[in-house]
């Protein structure tokens, strides 16, 4: 979190500085002193919408610590890759304010093949998924010719679910299966069983964009997304008590992406 405030605070240190120094300008000089033209003075305008590929560093300690215990891999502090998505447009009332969507889903699988107490082997699989995503809002300042700087945060909902599967690797025969369902006293070494939560996430975030064409931008750029108020369910249905406070998304994203629209000025 530390590193990402630093972040937003070098980019603001580069844009306010030159805000005041326009200002100033202004106040001192007359029209025939001013350029004619200035890349900070610039109104951005128009909409797009693209694709945005994420890397995310999330925080998997406390699900490691039930994972290992399961005795399956853990997913420790290795990359999760996500897809994005965003649209958004500029609002008129506001100079060089954006409004819009934006959603994001990754998810990574961990494995192992153990050997039950009669020596039958089991494979055990969890699959880790992220999602979230909400309302964007952005301020965007041009730095020079083609390059701005947009500076901003999403909010709106998020998931966290992890689908547990064991399975014997035996032949699955429909009648078996409602025989085994309806026996209360059968021992079940298959089956799959889904715990989500669900959660209110806030995303602060800046990128660089540069404009390639009036109707194709490419961008980089870094966000904190961070979730609160979570509740838990099995299999989507039952909810869950005890759920340790820990387990939720918080980490680092890095992304890129490719615009498509009309970006005017």
């Amino acid at each position: 979190m530390k590193t990402f405030l630093y972040f937003i605070l070098a980019a603001m240190t580069i844009c306010f500085p030159s805000f005041s120094q326009d200002k100033d300008t202004d106040d001192q000089d007359t029209d025939s002193d001013r350029p004619r033209y200035s890349y900070w003075d610039r109104a951005k305008l128009g909409g797009a919408g693209g694709v945005t590929p994420i890397v995310g560093v999330f925080d998997n300690k406390e699900i490691d610590v039930y994972l290992k215990g399961a005795g399956l891999p853990t997913l420790g502090s290795d990359p999760l890759y996500l897809i994005g998505g965003e649209g958004y447009g500029y609002i008129m009332f506001l100079r060089n304010v954006r409004m819009g969507g934006f959603g994001a889903s990754g998810n990574k699988t961990v494995n192992t093949i153990q050997n039950d107490s009669l020596g039958k082997s089991l494979k055990k699989e969890v699959d880790y998924d992220v999602s979230y995503g909400g309302f964007l809002i952005d301020y965007v300042q041009p730095i020079a010719y083609r390059l701005d700087i947009a500076i901003g945060a999403s909010i709106g909902g998020g998931e966290v679910s992890l689908t547990m599967r064991r399975d014997d690797g035996n032949f699955k025969h429909w009648n078996s299966l409602w025989t085994e369902y309806g026996d209360q006293y059968a021992k079940t070494t298959s089956y799959t069983r889904r715990v989500s939560g669900t959660f209110v996430t806030f995303n602060p975030r800046v990128s660089i964009e540069y404009t390639m064409l009036t109707w194709l931008q490419i961008r980089i750029g870094a966000g904190y997304p961070m979730m609160f108020s979570q509740e838990w369910k099995l299999d989507d249905k039952y909810e869950i008590s005890a759920v340790p406070a820990k387990i939720k998304l918080n980490g680092y994203t890095i992304n890129a992406g490719i615009m498509f629209g009309f970006f005017g000025w």
